[in-house]
């Protein structure tokens, strides 16, 4: 930490400056400024030397999500040796509540958190730390740190924090209602409303932040949903046809609060088919993607053959019978040999 940095005058709840900053925040909600304009209101109430906004999860290590007046070398430490033995992200696993917390009333005898003062508080020349929990959703947190190197928080700082925080908190909340009611992916194609659909969001460790109620539903209906996303590759966005459903997802920003390079999937329904002729064109446009081998197994798929059984009739092996279901999927836009039935059913009847 910086201990010449310049000393910002503590704003009192009665000033204009507060009520100036409060507004400003205000503002803010939605943008990617939001949360560093609710740690700046929250710094302006007391002295500190550096703040942090920590991103606290039940299952994944810490996320460091922004500093101020921290040096890279500072961040460094803490992100290779002292995340795991954080005692905040320790207390928040252990209690999951929201509030204020500071460190010296955090102060155990156990040995995470003596190896934490020695390791990170003493190199990092931190004398206490001052937080604000805010639940998101599902198994995470964020916080926001103030951080001293001199002395430790006193009880009426901590009473200011204590006030103050449900203002703080009210706004972080509809800063993550904007988030969840704005949801887009990048290219903002029909996704209009998007929240409305099933959702799930994971975090970068494929740990689940938030899944709606209609994906829990939907998802308990067909096993396909889970074992697409078990097998979704680290791709920008994905798109699966399903028997029910198109389901579609995408990789977050890793500035994303909910969950920083994580990943989002959502399902919207399958377009209905509004014609007949239209329906004819657009399987007609499929199979003229098809080579005649392709079409052949298709077609014995549709009859209700096994793999065993294709590969029997053509006199060909099983793993080049299922190398070509594989391709028949990919080109139909499907991901299931129920989808593949569904789709092409009218057409072999």
């Amino acid at each position: 930490m910086s201990g010449n940095s310049k000393k910002v005058p503590v704003t009192r709840l009665t000033d204009a400056q507060w009520f100036h900053r409060t507004g400003r925040v205000a503002m803010s909600i939605g943008q990617d400024t939001f949360h560093r304009e609710l740690l700046d209101l929250f710094g302006s109430t007391m002295k500190h030397e550096s703040r942090w906004i920590m991103r606290y999860s039940r299952f994944a290590p810490p996320d460091i999500l922004f500093t101020h007046n921290v040096p890279d070398d500072i961040v460094q430490l803490y992100t290779r040796e002292c995340s795991t033995i954080d005692p905040y992200a320790n207390h928040w696993k252990a209690r999951g509540t929201p509030g204020v917390l500071t460190l010296s009333r955090l102060k155990t005898e156990n040995v995470e958190f003596i190896l934490y003062s020695k390791m990170f508080g003493a190199t990092a020349n931190v004398s206490d730390e001052m937080a604000m929990f805010f639940t998101t959703v599902g198994h995470c947190c964020l916080a926001l740190f103030l951080v001293r190197e001199k002395g430790t928080f006193s009880s009426s700082d901590i009473k200011r924090a204590e006030l103050i925080f449900p203002a703080l908190d009210g706004y972080h909340h509809a800063h993550l209602s904007w988030l969840f009611n704005g949801l887009r992916y990048a290219n903002r194609s029909g996704m209009d409303g998007f929240i409305n659909r099933p959702t799930l969001i994971q975090d970068r460790f494929r740990e689940q932040v938030y899944a709606s109620d209609s994906w829990v539903q939907a998802a308990a209906q067909d096993p396909a949903i889970d074992e697409i996303v078990h097998a979704t590759e680290n791709k920008a966005t994905q798109k699966y046809d399903l028997e029910d459903f198109i389901l579609r997802s995408e990789a977050l920003d890793r500035h994303f609060p909910l969950a920083p390079g994580g990943r989002i999937y959502a399902l919207e329904p399958r377009p209905l088919v509004k014609n007949q002729h239209e329906y004819v064109d657009q399987v007609v446009a499929t199979l003229g993607d098809f080579t005649r081998r392709e079409r052949e197994i298709l077609a014995l798929i549709m009859m209700g053959h096994s793999t065993g059984e294709i590969a029997q009739k053509l006199q060909i092996s099983k793993g080049t019978i299922k190398n070509c279901r594989l391709r028949i999927y990919r080109k139909a836009d499907v991901t299931s040999e129920r989808a593949l039935v569904n789709k092409f059913t009218a057409t072999f009847r």
